[in-house]
């Protein structure tokens, strides 16, 4: 089996970015937006046919005009009739929600299937976004069997934290410090297992897109190379805390600065209405606050790919595939194209004085120039 280095690959997934057109953040740019619009497509259709559109609508005049809940319930109730208001709820609320995220599903086959092909070197292009659309239909099989095994396992595993709270709670109600420690270790396992569950399917949406494989077969073979891989794709997702640290970071400088700017303002305007204080930081916080939001939507452009393809050539090594020196411009981008990695050879360098000679494997020396050592891999910063 392969070696498994997490700084080369991540390397690896940054290089692959470095040398694809079109961009991996316009690609980017292009699937959120589709995600994110025929996402509210469906639930306008959907709200319009059930009527819970209207619903949302009629709710929000009754408790303008009622400004009480409990009234603007029972209007909402009289107005309706309770067959068609659980109807509107359950069809309109509940369906729409699935079809949402089915729909994401299947747009996420296409970007999963985008990333694999982007760090093989196939240079795919922004049509691979629709690779999932001609399997559709088991594709969206696929995604709606890992969602209802993740809530199975998920409820299994509520299940088991409430029995142990509730029996620690009977056991220990006079030991409070040992029910905190028992409750504390409880949930912590209950995160594990969230944990496990989502890695145990990780890899499903890698399969559909690579080799074409849905329903059960997908959800199998995830699992079969999952198997002694949990701790490496967990501590690989792991290393990019750093950046979504740095993200929460930017929002709360950045409300930081708004409430210390607003409020410094407005206190050297001579106005000391505690309300227009109020009013004034709070607007200075929202509005900073939005900024910090675009300019993270506008870094995630770059960081989501990143991810992405690096768990893309994870998805490689389990498969027995070094792809992390991939020839640009091999293959087509299309369902299990084969992947044509670049001829390495081994070499020697001369030594600097005071140093020793060593060897190294990459494409070889330059015609006429003196090959250089291998440099080692950087991970990020913080990692």
């Amino acid at each position: 089996m392969l070696e498994y280095n997490r700084t080369r690959l991540k390397e690896a997934a940054r290089q692959a970015m470095r040398g694809q057109r079109p961009h991996p953040m316009f690609v980017t740019f292009v699937f959120g937006a589709l995600a994110g619009v025929g996402g509210q497509i469906i639930s306008q259709i959907l709200g319009l046919v059930t009527g819970s559109t209207g619903l949302s609508n009629l709710y929000a005049q009754a408790l303008l005009e009622y400004g009480d809940m409990d009234t603007a319930v029972q209007y909402v109730l009289m107005s309706y009739g309770p067959q068609r208001l659980i109807f509107a709820l359950l069809v309109g609320g509940g369906l729409s929600t699935l079809l949402v995220a089915l729909w994401q599903g299947l747009m996420r086959v296409g970007y999963s299937g985008f990333c694999l092909d982007m760090v093989r070197g196939r240079q795919p292009q922004t049509g691979a976004l629709f690779r999932a659309f001609p399997q559709a239909g088991p594709v969206l099989i696929t995604q709606l069997l890992v969602s209802v095994f993740c809530f199975l396992w998920g409820l299994l595993l509520g299940v088991g934290f409430a029995v142990i709270l509730i029996v620690a709670a009977l056991l220990f109600v006079e030991y409070v410090a040992l029910f905190v420690l028992i409750a504390l270790a409880a949930y912590f396992a209950f995160l594990a297992g969230l944990i496990w569950v989502t890695l145990r399917y990780a890899l499903v949406d890698f399969l559909v897109a690579d080799q074409g494989i849905t329903g059960m077969d997908a959800i199998r073979e995830s699992k079969r190379l999952m198997q002694g891989n949990y701790g490496r794709l967990f501590t690989l997702k792991l290393s990019f805390l750093g950046w979504y640290l740095l993200e929460v970071g930017i929002v709360l400088l950045f409300a930081m600065i708004g409430a210390a700017t607003m409020g410094a303002g407005l206190a050297a305007s001579g106005l000391d209405n505690p309300l227009y204080l109020m009013a004034g930081v709070s607007l200075g916080i929202i509005g900073l606050v939005v900024l910090a939001a675009i300019i993270i939507g506008i870094f995630n452009l770059w960081l989501t790919p990143y991810v992405t393809g690096a768990e893309a050539l994870f998805y490689d090594w389990t498969q027995g595939i070094d792809s992390t020196r991939p020839t640009p411009g091999g293959g087509d981008g299309g369902w299990d194209q084969p992947v044509q990695p670049r001829q390495n050879t081994t070499y020697t360098w001369n030594p600097t004085p005071g140093s020793s000679s060593g060897t190294g494997i990459g494409p070889g020396p330059r015609d006429g120039g003196a090959p250089k050592p291998p440099q080692s891999p950087k991970d990020d910063p913080w990692d």
